[in-house]
């Protein structure tokens, strides 16, 4: 993905990045049919952004304090996912290592749920 396209996410104003790599988002909710992005958490939200092979770009945010499950699902070792799931929509993203992301989201979406109370 070439740099003016990662260029799109900033970081805000007193925002601090928890973990940032690459995923792969499914816009179906089933296993096949992913889009190769990148991610990246902080301690306000979660970002996702892809360069579509038509050339658009396709990326959603999502606030922590708005998603209320982080599940990983699948069979193990072979088609292991992560879903979020807000109020409105289900996102299941796929990454190496899906656990380590599961656990860091989850956490943050607690704490950003905290903090907000």
């Amino acid at each position: 993905m070439s740099k003016s396209k990662r260029a799109r996410f900033h970081v805000k104003a007193r925002e601090n990045i928890i973990k940032r790599g690459m995923m792969d988002y499914s816009a179906t909710g089933q296993y096949s049919h992913f889009i190769a992005g990148d991610a990246v958490l902080t301690d306000e939200r979660f970002f996702f952004g892809a360069e579509l092979p038509t050339g658009e770009y396709l990326s959603f945010e999502l606030p922590l304090p708005q998603i209320y499950s982080v599940e990983k699902i699948g069979v193990p070792f072979f088609t292991r996912s992560m879903v979020l799931t807000t109020d409105e929509k289900q996102y299941r993203l796929n990454a190496a290592f899906v656990g380590r992301w599961v656990k860091a989201v989850r956490r943050a979406a607690e704490a950003a749920r905290s903090r907000a109370e």
